[in-house]
Parts: structure tokens; sequence; C-alpha cells
């Protein structure tokens, strides 16, 4: 059975390292990161689906992928998990 980026994101946030406010976070704003993970499965891969590059992914290269995302979107929105987002930058809240 095929698991998109949210789901296996869900199952692996401890291992990556995501928990409390941060997560929280994420599920706020996901469609936000679920664009950019498609948009670089569609960069690693254009002949498959999105599905189809997280499923070829082992936990570590997924893990690392995921890690990009999160860190792309968080320097877009300016959050910054360690201040607790105090400095967002309000254009990009939805």
């Amino acid at each position: 059975m095929s698991e998109s980026w949210r789901q296996r994101l869900s199952r692996r946030r401890m291992e990556i390292g995501i928990e409390g406010e941060e997560y929280d976070y994420i599920q706020r704003y996901i469609e936000s990161y679920c664009s950019e993970a498609d948009r670089l499965c569609k960069k690693i891969d254009m002949k498959k689906t999105v599905d189809e590059v997280i499923d070829s992914m082992k936990d570590e290269k997924f893990d690392k992928f995921t890690k990009g995302v999160i860190g792309s979107i968080h320097k877009k929105r300016g959050y910054d998990p360690h201040d607790g987002g105090a400095k967002e930058t309000p254009s990009l809240i939805s």
C-alpha cells in the first residue's frame, strides 16, 4: 500500500525529532509542507507519482528529505522552532 508524505511524516516524526509545538505548527500549515514535498519529489523523478517516490525512500533517506522540506518551509514562513515562531512572517500566515 502506498503511503503519502503526510502519513509517513506522522509515523516517523519521533525519529525525525519533530514533536510538541513544532509538530502542531506543521500540522496547522500542512498544505505548505506537502506542496514543497511534492515539488521536490517531482525533481527527484518526474516519471513517478509523489507517493511512489516517497515509497521508494528508505527511512534514513526519507528522514533527511523531510528535514529539508521542513527546514525550507520554516525558513520561508520565518518560523524558528526554538523561539515558538515569534518571528514568523505575518504575510505568509494562513
